[in-house]
């Protein structure tokens, strides 16, 4: 099995991208987490969440439609996590950069017309797009190899952090008006 260059750069930035946001992002949760000095812990739950967002891409081949899907699911998960220890606003900024981290795997997908590009395809051409496999029915810009894979990326991203974030946000005052009832 040989891996082509799109797919060992995609692997190398991924890697990267996971391992080196999952420092500074653990740094910033570790006092939210309730273990202010176990951030190796809080670094391997978000590892661990990288992978998924990795899997879910790649079953999705390419497409991030179960990774904006799993933004539900991070958005209560991230809630519960966080929620019972932190205020709501500190909860709600940290979902938003949870968000934002869980969607670098999405986002590293810009990359390929960067390496389509080098490699001589035309990637703003919507000729370039069909012979590269993008459906004929899809709008201009959209359907140029450019324009796909932007769409693709800042799309998933945006989805991602917004869902996240509203569903945390939702959650966190839920979670206030009940016990408020009490």
């Amino acid at each position: 099995m040989e891996i082509d260059p799109a797919e060992l750069i995609l692997i190398v930035m991924n890697l990267l991208a996971g391992l080196g946001c999952a420092v500074p992002l653990a740094r910033h949760l570790r006092g939210m987490t309730g273990k202010p000095r176990r951030t190796s812990r809080t670094f391997a739950v978000l590892v661990g969440i990288y992978l998924v967002e990795c899997v879910a891409l790649i079953v999705g081949m390419g497409i991030p439609v179960f990774s904006v899907a799993l933004a539900l699911v991070w958005g209560v998960v991230f809630a519960r996590w966080l929620g019972s220890r932190a205020p709501e606003r500190q909860v709600v900024r940290a979902s938003f950069f949870l968000a934002l981290y869980a969607s670098l795997p999405a986002f590293s997908f810009i990359v390929v017309p960067v390496v389509a590009f080098l490699s001589g395809w035309a990637v703003w051409s919507v000729e370039g797009g069909t012979r590269f496999g993008i459906p004929g029915f899809i709008p201009w810009p959209m359907n140029t190899i450019l324009g796909f894979f932007a769409a693709c990326a800042v799309g998933a991203a945006v989805l991602k952090t917004l869902i996240t974030t509203s569903e945390v946000r939702w959650l966190m005052r839920r979670k206030t008006l009940s016990s408020t009832a009490r």
